[in-house]
């Protein structure tokens, strides 16, 4: 089993030991030999950010920017409804 191109954003930082920075295409070819645990472990960090080493290969992942509008901007949540208790 292996990662699929969604579970790998494109605003986040993949970098290889020994590699440098490498795309999609990389880490993909590389998760084929992966178990469900590499998986895993390696979806949680390309959410939050880390460093890992999977089957002997060092990765450190940058995460990059949040989440934001279709104007680029950062959401600002819900907005906020006055009434009799505010």
């Amino acid at each position: 089993m292996s990662l699929k191109k969604g579970s790998i954003t494109k605003s986040s930082i993949y970098i290889i030991e020994g590699e440098g920075i490498v795309d999609r295409e990389r880490i993909l070819e590389l998760s084929k030999d992966w178990s469900d645990n590499h998986i895993t472990l390696f979806k949680k960090l390309a959410k939050q950010g880390g460093i890992c080493r999977i089957m002997g290969v060092k990765f450190t992942i940058k995460v990059g920017e949040r989440i934001t509008t279709s104007k680029g901007f950062k959401d600002g949540g819900v907005p906020l409804m006055y009434g009799p208790e505010n």
